[in-house]
């Protein structure tokens, strides 16, 4: 037996066993979504006019299971904790073979005055990325998501999140290095606040990441809005990034300062130009259960290349209950110079997309389902 599969098996263990136990004040969670689409990608590949039909995974949202707890420590405190772990559903692989959790693994402290976490955790820019986008910073669709290139998660982080006031929260977080003889190296600093005014949606984060010398460093920032307008929302999205993350010919699928994967590497020490993500779309709700929704984003590249790019979308999801929802994508991209920017939706596997030739175009359709555990 593997240790994977006994991983598995202590950790269902765990959660029946706490389960069983569990009373008025403390609670144990089993969570999960499963997300299958069949997409269809059509784009230039080594010169030549290639189409891709696939059944991929983690169109609208990446699939996983996870646990979530809390323990009332009285007097208001509580203790809490999170482990995620994204599968691809199509092969019952876990999505990332080099860790388990690879999504969330923290555990920390709830009080009165704010929640202190310690461990893997997502950054306020993935977390709060799918409020500004009529496709949720997802599927192939969301311009936002495939020519933006945020952080999505940070090891050994320590956060604190701060209570809700007036509509307002507040989340700071630092990542401690782990580099021997200085504090910089490695480390990856994070603000972010995030606001609920009547109909209005607000949301600014800022990330800094050193690679393990100090010697460079990515620099991130996102901002952005939706409006509630009675029948539907108006979405905006921005993000900004240096370019020792992302090539200028195209969006990267790994992430800075060696956090995410361990096998692509740190960060490099070329010092970049700057990316520039702008993305509008708006949806509109026929019925509690029916909305459709469409957008533009484009990238600017302020580098000697000037590889930009834009995308057109359209959406449409259909919720069949609470829990179970269809949707349906299509979309257009159209890069420009040298640009090889591609459709990623929220997580999905090699071999679910195309990478179009330099300066090529490409066209998606996507029709899948969702379910919520």
């Amino acid at each position: 037996m593997n240790l994977k599969r006994i991983a598995v098996l202590i950790v269902v263990a765990l959660e029946l066993r706490l389960a069983g136990q569990a009373h008025a004040q403390s609670s144990v969670t089993w969570y999960g979504i499963l997300d299958e689409f069949v997409g269809y990608q059509s784009t230039k590949v080594a010169g030549k006019s290639t189409t891709l039909v696939a059944l991929g995974n983690n169109g609208e949202l990446t699939s996983r299971w996870g646990i979530r707890g809390s323990e009332d420590l009285g007097g208001g405190y509580h203790a809490i904790f999170d482990l995620e772990s994204g599968f691809d559903p199509g092969t019952g692989a876990v999505q990332n073979a080099y860790r388990f959790f690879d999504r969330q693994a923290w555990v920390g402290v709830a009080a009165p005055h704010g929640e202190v976490r310690l461990g893997r955790q997502n950054t306020p820019m993935f977390a709060w990325s799918g409020n500004l986008d009529a496709f949720s910073a997802a599927t192939y669709g969301s311009g936002y998501n495939n020519f933006a290139n945020w952080l999505g998660r940070v090891d050994n982080d320590i956060a604190y999140i701060s209570p809700k006031l007036y509509g307002t929260q507040v989340e700071l977080h630092y990542s401690v290095g782990g580099q021997v003889g200085t504090q910089a190296g490695n480390a990856v600093y994070q603000a972010g606040v995030q606001s609920n005014i009547g109909p209005a949606y607000l949301a600014l984060a800022y990330l800094n990441a050193a690679n393990p010398t100090n010697s460079a460093r990515v620099q991130e920032i996102m901002a952005g809005a939706n409006y509630d307008y009675g029948w539907g929302r108006l979405y905006f999205g921005f993000f900004r990034a240096n370019d020792i993350i992302s090539a200028t010919t195209g969006n990267a699928l790994a992430n800075p300062a060696g956090k995410y994967n361990p096998a692509t590497g740190v960060v490099g020490n070329v010092a970049g130009n700057y990316h520039n993500t702008y993305s509008f779309s708006a949806d509109y709700r026929f019925s509690p259960f029916l909305s459709v929704g469409a957008g533009y984003a484009f990238i600017t590249d302020s580098s000697s290349l000037n590889n930009t790019a834009r995308e057109f979308s359209a959406i449409v999801n259909y919720d069949l209950s609470k829990a179970t929802r269809l949707y349906a994508v299509v979309s257009r991209l159209n890069n420009s110079n040298t640009a090889q920017y591609k459709m990623t939706g929220a997580s999905i596997t090699t071999g679910a997309f195309l990478t179009p030739d330099t300066g090529q175009s490409e066209a998606g359709t996507q029709i899948g389902i969702r379910h919520l555990v």
